[in-house]
């Protein structure tokens, strides 16, 4: 899932199903009333055989950030998967801006016992080759105003996060003459993140106690710091992973149910995202025998860390066919509170998924607005539902592993998932 800033609106269940009682029963162009009667299919959703994905996936593969080798292994078990049951699979090639960190490495000359675990931000350029080394200056906040009373050229910039995004920061240290940028969080634990791609001057992140460490020797007295960067960028080429089923009543309106399948730099990704992938999966399967009147398309996206490139690719290419509705799912295996969440135009479907959740006993909140793949569904007008869980500290990390996933969620969101598409797709015959 990529790390986007959530606007804060979350409402209970019973909220928004007392707003739906006011609006049509059903959204627009669902096929209705089949969640309830179809018990077996929901029956039949395992979470220990979704659980055996993560484990294929993020234990046996490992990291498979988009554009590496790992990443086609990852597509392969996946389409194999999809073929052995019964699915016809698409490999839906296209380029993406690849970004990847070879070394990053800072270090204290006059203090060696200061140990330091810096992250590249994403998109940060290189240092010279062998490093920079250069003076340390507080730099607040990163504000204009916070710059302008530390200079800063020919300097290393230590900034903490807050307030403005971080290429804003960077942008506001290069144009001050700083040669580096070091961010370090506000809060205990590490710090991840992105600048933009066309961001000047190298930009690392730290936590917050390292951080503050690296503050209390600059107050102290001129700090020189060795940083050590090199990235590489360029185009890749990576895979959709498509699986359809298609409708026997109305095969040319298609719901597509969605999860990316990369993974960041150096995270098994277990949670983030191989848990979206494996319920996705195991919904697949539950679903290869069951007639359906609308078209439904698994997706398995490319690039999403990068930036959404694989759905954005999808909608850019998907033909004549309208997609009338797209279920994601991402990050489905920490954390017990599950969320719907949504942007403009899905607030019907959005309640369905609600009423459905309710009738099976499963307690979701709902969520306005987060960051995955849905989103390039919703800016091209797509109804769409997100179920994600927000409460893992890990994701993203090399702490996102395996141990972390609890088959009983994978399960809970799989019926939740496979209950909305039989709502929306409908029974055929």
């Amino acid at each position: 899932m990529r790390r986007r800033r959530i606007i804060a609106f979350e409402r209970t269940v019973a909220g928004i199903l007392a707003a739906a009682a006011l609006v049509a029963p059903v959204w627009p162009g669902a096929v209705t009333g089949q969640a309830a009667a179809l018990p077996d299919v929901l029956s039949a959703v395992s979470g220990r055989r979704a659980y055996a994905h993560v484990l294929a996936l993020s234990q046996r593969i490992g990291p498979h950030v988009a554009g590496t080798p790992e990443d086609r292994t990852s597509g392969e078990y996946i389409a194999r998967r999809l073929t052995d049951d019964g699915y016809a699979v698409e490999w839906q090639e296209f380029q993406f801006p690849f970004f990847a960190v070879r070394a990053v490495a800072l270090t204290v000359p006059a203090s060696p016992s200061v140990g330091l675990h810096p992250h590249a931000m994403l998109y940060s350029p290189s240092t010279a080759d062998g490093g920079i080394t250069a003076e340390l200056a507080d730099a607040g906040i990163g504000r204009p105003e916070d710059i302008r009373g530390a200079p800063l050229a020919g300097k290393i910039a230590l900034i903490q996060r807050g307030s403005i995004l971080f290429r804003e920061k960077a942008k506001n240290a290069a144009d001050a003459g700083a040669v580096a940028v070091l961010i370090y969080n506000s809060t205990p634990g590490d710090l991840f993140g992105v600048v933009s791609r066309d961001t000047s001057i190298p930009v690392v992140a730290l936590s917050g106690a390292e951080g503050l460490q690296l503050l209390d020797l600059v107050h102290s007295g001129s700090v020189r710091v060795h940083l050590n960067v090199q990235t590489e960028t360029g185009q890749r080429a990576t895979w959709n992973i498509i699986a359809t089923k298609p409708g026997t009543r109305d095969p040319h309106r298609v719901l597509v149910v969605g999860a990316h399948r990369d993974t960041v730099e150096g995270a098994p990704g277990a949670n983030d995202n191989t848990s979206g992938v494996a319920t996705a999966l195991e919904v697949a399967e539950v679903l290869r025998h069951t007639p359906l009147a609308l078209t439904v398309r698994f997706i398995f996206f490319g690039a999403e860390e990068s930036g959404l490139y694989g759905s954005d690719y999808y909608i850019q290419h998907m033909g004549p066919d309208p997609v009338v509705g797209m279920v994601n799912l991402d990050m489905e295996g920490v954390g017990d509170r599950l969320q719907l969440a949504w942007d403009r135009g899905s607030d019907g479907l959005v309640r369905s998924a609600a009423r459905i959740a309710e009738r099976l006993g499963i307690r979701v909140t709902m969520q306005r607005s987060a960051g995955s793949d849905h989103q390039s569904f919703e800016r091209a007008g797509v109804p769409v539902v997100f179920l994600f869980r927000p409460d893992d500290p890990y994701y993203d990390t090399p702490k996102d592993t395996v141990d972390r996933v609890e088959p009983r969620l994978l399960e809970v969101s799989a019926r939740l998932a496979t209950a909305i598409i039989l709502d929306v797709a409908g029974a055929g015959r």
